[in-house]
């Protein structure tokens, strides 16, 4: 298992290699630009309140990015795959990681252009090689926007109680289903039984076969942090 997913890491570093280069240089040559928005990430990541590791992490990787343990900020296949569907269909599917997600909260930048998403998955390469990923999700997952008026800590509090520890993996599965289909003022029994197929989505997902190399994440989250400031 453990050759395997190294191969598996490898292989997607080579597949991202596009964006790793620039993505280091920019970090090494300290782009202004470039710079104060790493450190505006790290920072939230740093300042992000304290959470148990539960389910939320592990259900949040699976029904958003389930090769987050084995890509470095960006997911190279998911990028393919996106390619391929619209060169095909003309539609636009969804590739962020977990990485470029936060990054996008963090900024409060949400314009569909070539220029804003190519920067994102930049600082989230960087971002990636300066913080552990498990610290990363922690913090997305506490300021994410879930629906009207819900927001970060709070809104896992009120679906899944005060107690997050004590959380039950029906009710983790369901804020985390409303990262995707966030709930609106008057939810209508569409979007309630959307909720309920995506619940059912992740389930699937986290009930996969042990040896799909993705099911490294739980331990692979918590690898020790990088010796980077």
């Amino acid at each position: 298992m453990a050759t395997q997913v190294l191969l598996a890491k490898g292989a997607m570093r080579i597949l991202a290699s596009p964006m790793i280069v620039p993505s280091y240089f920019m970090a090494l040559l300290k782009v202004r630009g470039f710079s104060n928005d790493l450190r505006r990430c790290m920072m939230a990541v740093d300042t992000a309140p304290s959470f148990p590791d539960s389910f939320f992490v592990t259900t949040l990787v699976a029904a958003e990015d389930h090769r987050n343990a084995i890509h470095p900020g960006v997911d190279p296949i998911a990028i393919l795959r996106v390619l391929v569907v619209w060169a095909r269909t003309g539609k636009i599917q969804g590739a962020s990681t977990i990485e470029q997600q936060l990054v996008r909260v963090v900024l409060s930048r949400y314009e569909r252009t070539l220029r804003r998403k190519l920067w994102e998955q930049i600082l989230a390469i960087a971002l990636s090689s300066h913080r552990p990923k498990l610290k990363i999700a922690k913090a997305y997952l506490s300021m994410a926007f879930y629906g009207s008026g819900q927001y970060g800590i709070s809104a896992l509090e009120r679906c899944c109680g005060s107690d997050l520890e004590a959380a039950t993996q029906i009710n983790v599965s369901r804020i985390i289903a409303q990262l995707k289909y966030p709930e609106p003022l008057s939810p209508s029994s569409e979007w309630h039984e959307t909720i309920q197929r995506r619940v059912h989505y992740i389930a699937k997902r986290i009930n996969k076969p042990t040896n799909d190399p993705s099911q490294a994440t739980r331990r692979m989250l918590r690898a020790p942090e990088p010796n980077v400031s």
